[in-house]
């Protein structure tokens, strides 16, 4: 008898969770499993859909959570994908957040606690992610594995690329893109070539009329992957300058399509980017001026290696049966 593969997509529809879902798609449309089996498409991540899935979903098989909160109903095997570091972040961190962010987040934190001690397996993104799980979490060190996104190969097409840089980061209160967005500006207005421009994924309501009126800054919206990889396909270099991130997905898509990412320059942010790494320091502006100069005139070698989605999924959801 086939064991059923099953795996709660519920959450997130932008940014680095759609972005997983993406490729969790693709997988199965190439491989066409029929032992998986998807729910949660749409919904979000709430008590009633919790309870719900707790009293619907068979134990029997292995139960994957990709939402951060882990199945709880006695059974076999209970994987969760943790990918949120707002769960997990040191005292210092919580004080610098926005009110609104920080209430959110001991509403939420408390519930992913829990359901992580009930996991079989954790599952997270990078080396600094397992760190903060396990800082929080001491108890589950041993059921931690640190397992990097899956991209694929192909996910950016090769076509010429235009003097731009692209910044395909959505507007959070955490992630303080005014003044990251305002420091590069500035960088470029120092040692680039006036003519090239900066295309952030942002709305005009949600960017300073300060940055939407600047003759360099062009704004293209929310785009889904669809629309922002031919973007990025046609970009130069790639700005992913946010601090508190489990993963970054710009970081790993810059390394598959060897595009340069000026990005911090940080254990993690060298981890998933590799050498498609233009580091800067938040702050110091000689450092992102050389960035920004390295990053228009490097050229990096694609290097999908360390994201195959059909290594991943094989792994994450067990072979074929």
């Amino acid at each position: 008898m086939t064991s059923i593969v099953t795996v709660d997509v519920a959450g997130g529809q932008m940014g680095g969770a759609a972005r997983f879902r993406a490729e969790l798609s693709g997988y199965l449309a190439r491989t066409k499993r029929s032992d998986v089996r998807i729910i949660g498409a749409g919904r979000r991540v709430d008590p009633a859909w919790l309870l719900r899935r707790e009293l619907t979903v068979p134990t029997r098989g292995r139960r994957v959570a990709l939402n951060n909160v882990s199945f709880i109903a006695p059974g076999t095997e209970r994987w969760t994908l943790l990918r949120n570091p707002l769960d997990f972040l040191t005292e210092h961190e919580q004080s610098d957040l926005e009110q609104s962010v920080r209430a959110a987040t001991k509403r939420r934190a408390p519930v992913v606690h829990a359901a992580a001690r009930r996991a079989h397996v954790l599952v997270v993104p990078s080396t600094a992610m397992a760190e903060r799980v396990t800082a929080v979490l001491p108890s589950v060190r041993d059921r931690v594995v640190v397992r990097p996104h899956p991209v694929s190969a192909d996910s950016i097409p090769r076509i010429p690329r235009r003097p731009v840089i692209l910044c395909p980061v959505l507007f959070s209160p955490y992630k303080g893109m005014t003044d990251r967005l305002t420091e590069l500006i500035r960088a470029m207005d120092e040692v680039v070539d006036p003519s090239v421009r900066l295309l952030v994924t942002a709305t005009a309501t949600e960017a300073p009329a300060a940055i939407a009126r600047d003759p360099r800054v062009d704004l293209v919206g929310r785009l889904d992957h669809r629309d922002l990889r031919q973007l990025w396909a046609s970009s130069q270099a790639i700005y992913f300058p946010p601090g508190i991130e489990s993963f970054g997905y710009p970081l790993a898509e810059a390394r598959v399509s060897g595009h340069p990412v000026i990005a911090r320059d940080t254990a993690q942010n060298r981890e998933i980017a590799g050498e498609a790494l233009c580091g800067f320091t938040p702050g110091d502006a000689a450092s992102l001026q050389n960035a920004t100069k390295l990053a228009l005139t490097g050229e990096i070698l694609p290097d999908p290696t360390p994201f195959d989605p059909d290594a991943y999924f094989t792994w994450l959801l067990g072979a074929p049966q």
